[in-house]
């Protein structure tokens, strides 16, 4: 019981934090440089979706640095440039290299990125950052999308609420991302033994908002099929980030001070339950059967 009033507060906390409607919305155009190459010298491997993500290269713009940040919020807290000054940090490790992560998206889409078509930024750490051009959906278009059984503590704030975003549907890939770059956070502290916080939420807001992007997608082909047919890099950015947050889940989850039932029964309902079926077949239509059970288990 007290780790799932914990649980509750915790998200709620994050949550009202994360909204973030402050930020301005984007706006440019879908300049990038080419993708990352590789492959094997004998025998070059199958591409997979997630492989043609076009990157944008994003470098350091400070030198911070404390021991106890770890790796990946020291690589979030210098791609912010100083100017920003505090508006983005938190004491607590994990929300502030979410709400960082707002703050170079925002940074990118308005102030670096060059264009005329609308925009939002993702920064995944690394020096990349992937721009993808706006779909021609509302916001609100993506609720019904949704699973009942998987509209999560964050559906209610996200997906039904921030009506000002209406006009933004990759606001929610916008929170997506962010999410998942507070896991890798947590989850490299926890791993290296330097996480001191005790109990956290910190991988269930990546696996619920799996979800959201999924359904964003699902309603991106419903109500824009022409731009989700083309756009590759809308596919292929949900491919690699749908793949990065699996792995951090499956990594976090089997860790004590991230480990919670109700995640736990939530993956489980993504995987098996009835209302879901529509969601796992989208998945499976635009991915491959056996891309969707190697990274999404169902």
């Amino acid at each position: 019981m007290r780790r799932a009033a914990l649980a509750r507060s915790f998200v709620v906390a994050v949550a009202l934090v994360a909204a973030c409607t402050g930020d301005p919305p984007p706006s440019g155009g879908d300049a990038a440089t080419a993708p990352d190459g590789g492959g094997s010298p004998d025998a070059p491997a199958v591409p997979q979706p997630g492989d043609g993500v076009v990157w944008t290269t994003w470098d350091d713009v400070q030198a911070r640095a404390n021991p106890a940040w770890g790796a990946d919020l020291t690589d979030i807290a210098n791609h912010l440039p100083s100017s920003y000054g505090n508006q983005y940090w938190d004491d607590d490790p994990i929300t502030a290299g979410h709400e960082t992560s707002h703050g170079i998206h925002a940074h990118l889409r308005v102030h670096v990125h060059e264009g005329t078509e609308r925009v939002n930024a993702f920064y995944v750490l690394g020096d990349r950052a992937a721009y993808v051009v706006e779909p021609g959906i509302r916001k609100s278009a993506i609720a019904t999308h949704v699973p009942p059984s998987l509209r999560g503590p964050r559906y209610a704030l996200y997906i039904t609420g921030q009506v000002a975003w209406d006009d933004t549907p990759l606001y929610i890939w916008d929170e997506w991302n962010a999410y998942v770059n507070g896991a890798e956070v947590g989850v490299d502290l926890a791993t290296n033994g330097l996480w001191t916080r005790g109990w956290r939420d910190a991988v269930m807001g990546p696996l619920e908002f799996n979800v959201y992007a999924l359904a964003t997608a699902k309603a991106v082909a419903a109500g824009d099929p022409t731009y989700f047919a083309s756009n590759t890099q809308f596919k292929e950015f949900l491919a690699w980030n749908l793949r990065r947050s699996m792995d951090l889940f499956r990594a976090g989850r089997t860790l004590p001070d991230f480990a919670w039932d109700d995640q736990d029964e939530h993956y489980a309902k993504l995987r098996t339950s009835a209302d879901a079926e529509a969601l796992r077949a989208f998945t499976r239509e635009t991915f491959g059967a056996a891309w969707t059970m190697d990274v999404m288990g169902y």
